[in-house]
């Protein structure tokens, strides 16, 4: 009895496409099965005999929620950065009534391991009644940029705001609570403050997020949200790089320390190094290391640089290029050989 409860409350809140769900194939990707889901199946998903993924657009392009991806591959700390996530969305506001009240109610909110124990996260929230994926996509970015994250590290779903005919189906996600066939680890329901694991039966407290008509019409007249304005956040102390550590970023910056591109290289190097938070010393050990190894006549200019980007970091911000930069100009080293 209490599976089908389970069963029935993912059903009403996480399948919004009713021909069509997908399965998770042993070996990675999934399988579309022409099918509506049904309660048997997810009762299937829940113990484990098969592993279910659902398209999250209808054919109206409507959604039931919006969900963050975050994962170890992409993020340093996935953990920090869900509790990000999590802070932004209850965080307390006054409105005009002079009533505190959270951006959103951790009643639509869910937090889930989706390979537990892995640091691999999804954060869910649901809505009352489906609304425009148009719009989820929006809240969703606005979400990251209000966490001073970025859309390139944590995934947001839904990815495209209507179903085309290039994209009749729309992207998928995997059903919580249930067992992933690559990684062979279960889907478990988290405590937003302390992380531990709760019962799957959390989700029979949850209830969608209400969105005023107006809203959501206010929503639809803007333009798509494209990108992320993340706010700039330093590291919380710089760290000295370990000998061996220094010695590989001097192989690294000699291939390509080269007459045209070696400010440029500089600057992205610097710039990985301020949003990494390695020390000012380190950096300025690996500049005159290249610099001497390399007979590089500006060294005192290059040297200059460091403490000036050190010493400026702050203003500097988000406008430090970092691993793009370093990625672009390897990429040009690599088309000039």
């Amino acid at each position: 009895m209490a599976e089908q409860q389970l069963a029935d409350a993912m059903l009403a809140k996480f399948a919004c496409r009713e021909d069509a769900y997908a399965v998770q194939l042993p070996k990675g990707g999934y399988v579309k099965v022409e099918q509506p889901l049904t309660s048997k199946i997810v009762q299937r998903h829940l113990v484990g005999v098969e592993t279910v993924g659902v398209y999250q657009l209808n054919t109206q392009s409507m959604v039931k929620w919006l969900c963050f991806d975050l994962d170890p591959e992409r993020l340093e700390d996935p953990k920090a950065s869900a509790q990000r996530l999590l802070h932004v969305c209850f965080e307390k506001k006054v409105e005009e009534n002079e009533v505190e009240r959270p951006r959103i109610w951790s009643h639509s909110v869910l937090l889930e391991a989706s390979r537990f124990p892995d640091p691999s996260y999804h954060v869910w929230i649901f809505f009352a009644i489906p609304v425009p994926a148009k719009v989820a996509r929006w809240l969703g970015l606005r979400i990251l940029e209000l966490a001073s994250l970025s859309p390139k590290q944590v995934e947001v779903f839904p990815k495209q705001s209507e179903i085309t005919k290039e994209q009749s189906y729309g992207n998928l996600v995997k059903l919580p609570f249930g067992f992933h066939q690559v990684e062979r680890k279960w889907s478990r329901a988290l405590d937003f403050e302390s992380f531990e694991t709760l019962s799957s039966n959390v989700l029979l407290e949850k209830w969608g997020l209400s969105l005023s008509e107006a809203d959501i019409a206010k929503i639809l007249k803007f333009k798509d949200k494209r990108h992320v304005q993340a706010a700039f956040v330093l590291p919380r102390g710089n760290k000295p790089l370990k000998c061996g550590e220094e010695e590989k970023a001097v192989k690294f910056l000699i291939k390509y320390w080269r007459k045209g591109q070696r400010n440029q290289l500089e600057l992205a190097f610097l710039g990985y190094c301020i949003k990494r938070g390695v020390s000012h010393e380190s950096a300025r050990r690996i500049i005159a290391r290249v610099c001497d190894l390399t007979s590089d006549e500006e060294k005192a200019a290059r040297l200059r640089l460091v403490d000036y980007h050190y010493q400026n970091r702050r203003s500097l911000g988000s406008g430090l290029m970092a691993v793009s930069g370093l990625r672009e100009i390897v990429r040009e080293a690599l088309e000039w050989a």
